[in-house]
């Protein structure tokens, strides 16, 4: 069963939000998913935390930023930018050759049912008595 009382040493939601920069539902779901150590409060139905739980908290979450900022520095980004970059570009053009393809078959194939059209009625002419 849940305790009574805050003891001096535990913090509120509102208090850790504060304090972690999190929304005070987030470090409750935290704490209700076994994350983030806690306890619910039976007087207010709510939840409470250590200032040190947040520290450690905050300390193992921004292990996905370290690794960011060390293989995702500034030059890899501009690189791995122009590479992208690059690659819309060529496929953009192969684009635009194949549409100028396309393009270029539909008017050969126009032309030569104009074509077709045009000597099957001058050899008919030419048959007519």
């Amino acid at each position: 069963m849940p305790e009574k009382s805050i003891h001096k040493d535990e913090i509120t939601l509102r208090e850790a939000a504060e304090l972690s920069g999190y929304s005070a539902d987030y470090i409750g779901q935290l704490i209700r998913k076994g994350k983030l150590p806690g306890r619910q409060v039976y007087t207010n139905v709510s939840w409470v935390t250590t200032p040190e739980a947040i520290d450690a908290y905050m300390e193992r979450s921004s292990g996905g930023a370290e690794w960011f900022d060390r293989y995702m520095s500034l030059e890899r980004v501009q690189t791995l930018y122009q590479w992208v970059s690059g690659a819309c570009i060529a496929f953009l053009l192969l684009f635009v050759v194949f549409l100028l393809y396309v393009l270029a078959v539909s008017v050969d194939r126009s032309l030569e049912r104009t074509y077709v059209t045009h000597s099957t009625e001058i050899a008919t002419s030419y048959d007519a008595p």
